[in-house]
């Protein structure tokens, strides 16, 4: 079975696409936004540019945590030391996701504006870890599974976040028939064209959803100012 595709032809239609795809509070639909539609849906050290097979990506991390204890404290759970090493930039094998389509739309027209953009919505598994799972036992999965970790960061606060945990990293999401809508599969991209973007994070911006709400600190206050002056700017200014 094929992912399933929809074009966004106007702003108005966003209403109507997420009004048929919620969440449920993480166990439902899920939405990821990619600034270019040709991007690959796989975590970072899935990509070709991070891939070590036979887990070792997990060996990597475990380089990680033996230096990140010099600059913050570690939580006892394994799956919470990978969201925070994803958090903090580490190519893991966490995939973000969000609970709010808003937030994968924001993500998907902020940046790139001169190409087309996507959405993905997914079906999260019914494969769900808990944060007691430990390295050993994650090393002998196979698949793609859910995982909700607890509101720990302010980002995976606003951004209502959850994560696809890949084993091993470059396993792809399994295309299949949706739980619970009959002839739709359980993963679709909703096509963006570069043409509406900027009126996309205009109207997210009316909504509250903007870069220092995503990014709760003071690096996306600046960002969101920025974002802000370029859109101010006389037509030409920079030609």
């Amino acid at each position: 079975m094929e992912y399933g595709t929809i074009k966004l032809t106007d702003v108005d239609m966003l209403h109507k696409v997420f009004r048929g795809f919620r969440s449920h509070d993480g166990v439902g639909w899920l939405f990821r936004g990619h600034a270019q539609a040709s991007w690959e849906l796989l975590p970072k050290a899935g990509r070709a540019e991070f891939y070590l097979p036979d887990n070792r990506d997990l060996g990597r991390f475990h380089h990680w945590t033996k230096s990140a204890v010099a600059y913050t404290s570690l939580s006892s759970s394994y799956l919470e030391q990978l969201a925070l090493a994803q958090h903090h930039g580490l190519a893991t094998r966490l995939l973000d996701w969000s609970m709010n389509p808003l937030v994968a739309c924001y993500f998907a027209c902020s940046d790139h504006l001169d190409k087309d953009g996507a959405v993905w919505i997914y079906e999260m598994s019914d494969a769900i870890m808990s944060d007691e799972i430990a390295r050993d036992t994650l090393e002998m999965q196979q698949g793609v599974f859910g995982y909700l970790p607890k509101a720990a960061f302010p980002r995976v606060i606003n951004q209502r976040g959850v994560f696809s945990v890949h084993c091993d990293a470059a396993h792809p999401i399994d295309v299949k028939e949706s739980r619970v809508i009959n002839g739709y599969p359980n993963l679709i991209r909703l096509d963006i064209p570069s043409a509406l973007k900027v009126e996309i994070v205009v109207h997210l911006g009316d909504y509250g959803i903007d870069r220092s709400y995503l990014f709760p600190d003071l690096d996306g206050l600046s960002a969101h100012i920025n974002a802000a002056t370029f859109r101010m700017r006389k037509p030409g200014a920079d030609k």
